[in-house]
């Protein structure tokens, strides 16, 4: 079976960094980063305990932060961080904190209020709920996931080989110190001694820093932080089957390399910088594809189309055949349709990091051989998904009932505002969104040699984002494009459009097809 063509593509503006993962030249996963929303998962803090539910057998601990952050009592006495970068042990593989070997001792006797404790995030707070956080405090690597205080040593459950597993625990066993267990990732199951042994090195020197700043830091207060977003994407996916990395900004590119150098020598020869008149997501293709991720209506490959709804509580999606399933044939376009639909909401899941429970509304199918067909087509979809997944087989009403781990908001809630006017029933794009619509239309405008002079009409909104820090997001317009821009303030703008003009005559110019 040929390999998929693998690669990674950072795109970064001062405003916003996205980071999208290609398999065979299609957008399979996509993330964020902005500079005014700090990622907090895989951060330590120095927190103090201001509540203890017993009822909840939970805690709530100050962070320092602007909510607190919820602890339950599995966090204290079993391991989770694991679950936010994807990776999962065998059966065979004990339980690494012990938690659920023994029945937990009660919330209240494991904390107490005013006591201070050393906490790791596993999810970040989403809506009106905290941060997601751990007592075991795990430090990942590209091949090894270094747990202190622990002697544990486990295996990727991909390694199927008993005798592989034996080995590679054997020679973990001897490499590293006794105060720290280790998994070895999915990545790492087929490195060197030597590598080993140098990651090994590296993420004991990380937990003595911690150690010795958490001995120094007030509490509550931050102990450790975690990389940045292209650090960690190129830690957890940048695999030996990824064929290039593809950067459009010289700083991060220096920055990568300079990361790899340290951690994976080998694979810098795959850092490419891209120069391209085009953007790199435009010369990849991938923009406008990028764009549909918003959209509630998804085609799919033989006709029919999905129907996805988020909500508080789950994420309803609806097949749909869109009457392509009429005539003798009924019965089998209907599998078709739905092992399409399989396919597809494997893709959505990942694509717009959908997370908690998910339910998929398959069309009905009165075979039970047909309804283990679309089981089985979802099973293989979900394979290159990375997030752990359950699910539970088609129930007689066509339903299929999914969970999801999510350690972040959507793609959905990153790029979208609450509208005010349907009081949260639909999305607007945010400001940075249309800022970011502006930046790449201006960046095709002008590859196609369109007037360096212009008049933008705009939201009033939108034109205090532009203007209220003239040094970044207004002056990188003009500067970037070269192009002298004049804003226009047009109350009776919607908050995601904008209007352009030749900035000699004043002629409109098509929004739709620059240049």
């Amino acid at each position: 079976m040929p390999r998929f063509k693998r690669e990674i593509l950072i795109n970064v503006r001062p405003y916003e960094k996205r980071i999208a993962i290609l398999e065979d030249g299609r957008l399979s996963e996509m993330f964020y980063e902005r500079p005014d929303s700090t990622r907090l998962v895989g951060n330590i803090y120095k927190g103090v305990v201001n509540a203890v539910l017993p009822g909840l057998q939970a805690a709530f601990v100050d962070l320092g932060l602007e909510k607190a952050g919820f602890l339950h009592v599995e966090d204290v006495e079993s391991q989770s961080l694991l679950d936010s970068i994807g990776e999962d042990m065998d059966d065979e593989d004990e339980d690494p904190r012990g938690g659920s070997s023994g029945e937990s001792k009660p919330i209240d006797q494991l904390l107490k209020v005013g006591q201070e404790v050393l906490v790791q995030v596993t999810k970040e707070p989403i809506s009106t709920k905290g941060a997601r956080l751990t007592c075991h405090l795990s430090f990942a690597g590209p091949f090894l996931v270094c747990m202190p205080g622990t002697s544990f040593i486990g295996v990727s459950k991909k390694a199927r080989d008993p005798q592989q597993r034996r080995a590679l625990k054997r020679m973990i066993r001897e490499l590293k110190s006794p105060e720290c267990g280790y998994i070895v990732r999915t990545n790492g199951l087929n490195e060197s001694e030597a590598e080993f042994a140098k990651q090994i090195k590296i993420l004991e020197a990380k937990w003595e820093q911690c150690k010795q700043h958490a001995s120094q830091v007030a509490a509550p207060g931050l102990v450790h932080q975690e990389s940045d977003s292209s650090e960690t994407t190129l830690r957890d996916y940048f695999s030996e089957d990824v064929d290039a990395v593809w950067i459009d900004d010289r700083d991060e590119c220096r920055t990568v390399v300079n990361y790899l150098k340290v951690l994976s020598p080998d694979k810098v020869g795959k850092i490419k910088l891209y120069t391209g008149e085009v953007s790199l997501f435009d010369h990849f293709g991938i923009e406008d594809e990028l764009e549909k991720t918003f959209l509630r209506k998804v085609p799919l490959k033989r006709g029919g189309y999905l129907l996805i709804d988020r909500t508080e509580a789950l994420t309803a999606i609806d097949v749909n055949t869109g009457g392509k399933v009429k005539g003798r044939d009924q019965a089998k376009n209907i599998v078709e349709t739905n092992m399409d639909a399989a396919w597809e909401v494997a893709k959505q899941m990942r694509l717009r990091d959908l997370g908690g429970l998910i339910v998929v509304d398959f069309i009905d199918m009165d075979s039970t051989d047909d309804q283990e067909t679309v089981t089985k087509e979802f099973k293989k979809a979900i394979r290159q998904d990375k997030a752990p997944i359950s699910f539970a087989p088609l129930s007689q009403f066509g339903l299929m009932e999914i969970t999801r781990k999510r350690v972040r908001p959507d793609a959905v809630q990153e790029q979208t505002l609450e509208c005010p006017s349907c009081k949260g029933a639909g999305y607007i794009p945010s400001r940075e969104s249309v800022l970011a619509s502006i930046d790449r239309w201006l960046r095709r405008f002008r590859a196609k040699k369109g007037p360096s002079e212009i008049s933008l009409a705009l939201n009033p909104s939108m034109i205090d984002l532009l203007t209220e820090n003239r040094a970044t997001a207004f002056k990188y317009l003009e500067i970037a494009h070269k192009t002298r821009i004049q804003l226009i303030e047009d109350e009776d703008a919607n908050l995601d459009d904008f209007r352009v003009f030749n900035g000699k005559n004043n002629e409109e110019i098509p929004v739709a097809t620059p240049g």
